[in-house]
C-alpha cells in the first residue's frame, strides 16, 4: 500500500536504545539501522525500510 498507493520509496523510524520492545519491531520487519541519534538525553537510533526493491539504501 505504501508504495501502490502513496508512491513510498522508503520507511523510516526511530526509537530510544533502551526500549528493547520498540527496537525489536524495526529489527523484525526488515528496517536497517541507519544512524544513532539523540532524543534529548536518551540515545537512539534510526531506520530505515527501502521499499524501491534494489539494493540501493534510501536515507
Amino acid at each position: 500500500m505504501a508504495v501502490a498507493e502513496y508512491g513510498l520509496t522508503a520507511l523510516r523510524a526511530e526509537t530510544t536504545l533502551d526500549n528493547a520492545g520498540s527496537r525489536a519491531v524495526p529489527a523484525r520487519t526488515g528496517f536497517e539501522p541507519v544512524k544513532d541519534v539523540m532524543f534529548g538525553a536518551r540515545p537512539g537510533r534510526r531506520y530505515v525500510l527501502d521499499l524501491r526493491g534494489d539494493a540501493s539504501p534510501a536515507r
